[in-house]
């Protein structure tokens, strides 16, 4: 049966193009920043989401479940050994071309960008740096991500399930 609401219409492939976060990490690591696809499954009313990256040259996939709230475009992630849930708002998407979402984790709030391919348009990076100074951030506090080098598959030993069944 098809899926009822946007999940069905989420689904499938996301590349992330960049992120607006006033985290030091992401700061101080953004030059080590590798390509990120997201392969996104609609599981009733949540979102089924494996991150694939890659560590050290080796491709890694993270299983995470992105839970209902009740709320359309609103989830939430109960990320492993975190101690705060992460909440994840669809901000704006056309489900085509373009999904910014944003992160809160403990009233820090960062914002993503992911397209269905690359390049993404003018269009839609103005829409993403509007958004970013909607959540207090500055461009210097936007990063972008590589355009190449996507992990195309993982093998059995380098996928780490968050998914808590």
């Amino acid at each position: 049966l098809p899926m009822p609401g946007p999940g069905r219409h989420f689904a499938g492939t996301w590349l992330l193009v960049a992120v607006g976060s006033a985290c030091h990490f992401l700061q101080e690591q953004s030059n080590q920043a590798k390509a990120t696809k997201l392969q996104v499954a609609p599981q009733g009313a949540a979102l089924d989401v494996s991150t694939f990256t890659k560590l050290d040259g080796i491709c890694w996939q993270v299983r995470q479940l992105f839970r209902d709230t009740g709320i359309p475009g609103r989830f939430l992630l109960q990320a492993h050994g975190a101690r705060w849930p992460v909440h994840v708002v669809v901000a704006e998407t056309d489900y085509q071309d373009f999904a910014i979402l944003f992160l809160e984790r403990a009233q820090r709030l960062s914002v993503k960008l992911y397209a269905r391919s690359l390049p993404v348009s003018d269009s839609v990076l103005s829409v993403f740096e509007q958004r970013v100074r909607e959540a207090n951030l500055t461009e210097d506090q936007v990063f972008f991500f590589p355009k190449y080098g996507f992990c195309e598959t993982v093998d059995q030993f380098h996928i780490l399930d968050e998914v808590q069944r």
